[in-house]
């Protein structure tokens, strides 16, 4: 059993570093695209792209600290992973307003009705989210925590 909980480890370990390998290409990519997005689409555009590919790198980094969590710890937790969620709920908001910023005065009526559904229900899985995070810090710890 050792060799396999070692090799785990190693496996979780590597997975780790090809997580931070992406998150720090994904930001040298963000930051590298960002002049030619602002000549191409302007300010308004560049921005809320450079935002939705930084929320990326975040993601990344938070499921780079639950592979670090779960080396340390040998468990998991479920708050890294409602933020993941939140996130990726903020990102798709942004994309959908984008998307509708786009396309402007030519966005059809069923197009629009589709566009405000999608935000209404990530508006919504944020604020389920949030309440799940605030239940788990108000949750006493537990019996591993407090040892």
């Amino acid at each position: 059993m050792p060799f396999l909980e070692s090799a785990d480890a190693m496996v979780y370990a590597l997975v780790g570093l090809v997580f931070l390998v992406a998150a720090l290409g994904m930001l040298g990519y963000s930051l590298v695209a960002f002049p030619a997005a602002l000549r191409e689409t302007g300010f308004a555009l560049a921005i809320v792209t450079l935002v939705n590919d930084l929320l990326l790198v975040m993601i990344i980094m938070e499921v780079l600290r639950t592979v670090l969590s779960y080396l340390k710890e040998r468990g998991t937790s479920l708050q890294p992973f409602l933020f993941i969620a939140a996130i990726s709920a903020t990102r798709r908001i942004l994309a959908i307003g984008a998307q509708m910023s786009v396309a402007g005065e030519n966005l059809s009526a069923e197009k629009f009705r589709e566009a405000m559904l999608d935000l209404v229900a990530n508006a919504g899985a944020i604020l389920a989210i949030a309440v799940a995070l605030y239940l788990l810090s108000r949750r006493p710890p537990s019996r591993a925590q407090v040892e």
